[in-house]
């Protein structure tokens, strides 16, 4: 049985990832900040087939005992997918070298982290295994406030060629998702700020619409399986046509 490993799983994509491969039959890891935010999204629900693993991915020396706990607990995993993060809107003038320092933490130096502790032979699968991180198309934009974020973002995409080209020798494969809107906790709480026009204005920006967490978990999910096992180091943009809007 295939065995995932989600990091930021209690909400937004990483939890609607965890239901799809849930309804797939995959084993799964589920890891978030707290042991009592995992309990809380998964409540009311069997959670037999589940193990939680809770770790705080705001700082990336906690992220090797992490390993090391998880390889105890279940083995070697077939899949990962970093869903952890942040997001933060600031004039660049106002970002401060603690604050880039933390963002960067999160989104970029434990997803780091996590490959590299993960792509040792021992805390993977006999049969390789495959790895999603997840960017966003605020790498691709130029969006006031988001300069910081962006650049974690793009950090991720620039580690993928060579890191991809690494790993596949030892049967892991790398690949990363950038969505552009997605309707999370997350995204939500910047839309619900705008006035009517700027939301109209960024809804008008997507042919197709935003988002859904579950439109990013079909995809990881692809990426995760064996259908996916000639495909490594590739960006994936899922953003409902708004990079070729005119």
């Amino acid at each position: 049985m295939n065995t995932i490993l989600i990091a930021g799983a209690s909400r937004g994509i990483g939890r609607a990832t965890a239901e799809k491969l849930r309804k797939k039959g995959s084993s799964l890891v589920l890891s978030s900040r707290t042991q009592r935010s995992l309990e809380e999204a998964y409540s009311g629900s069997d959670v037999s087939d589940l193990a939680f693993i809770p770790c705080d991915f705001a700082l990336p020396e906690n992220i090797e005992p992490f390993a090391d706990q998880v390889q105890k607990q279940v083995g070697g995993i077939s899949g990962l997918v970093y869903c952890a993060g942040a997001q933060k809107t600031a004039p660049l003038s106002q970002c401060k070298p603690a604050d880039i320092r933390q963002l960067f933490e999160l989104n970029t130096f434990s997803a780091f982290e996590l490959v590299r502790c993960f792509s040792k032979k021992s805390r993977i699968s006999e049969n390789g295994a495959s790895f999603v991180l997840i960017s966003s198309l605020a790498a691709h934009e130029g969006a006031i406030g988001k300069t910081i974020y962006a650049a974690t973002k793009g950090a991720l995409e620039g580690f993928l060629p060579a890191a991809a080209a690494e790993l596949a020798p030892r049967g892991i494969r790398l690949n990363i998702v950038v969505p552009g809107v997605i309707q999370t906790d997350m995204s939500m709480e910047f839309i619900n700020k705008m006035t009517a026009e700027q939301r109209a204005n960024l809804e008008q920006g997507y042919p197709l619409g935003l988002g859904s967490p579950e439109d990013a978990a079909h995809l990881i999910a692809f990426l995760l399986s064996e259908e996916s096992r000639w495909i490594t180091g590739q960006t994936f943009v899922l953003d409902g046509g708004h990079s070729i809007k005119g």
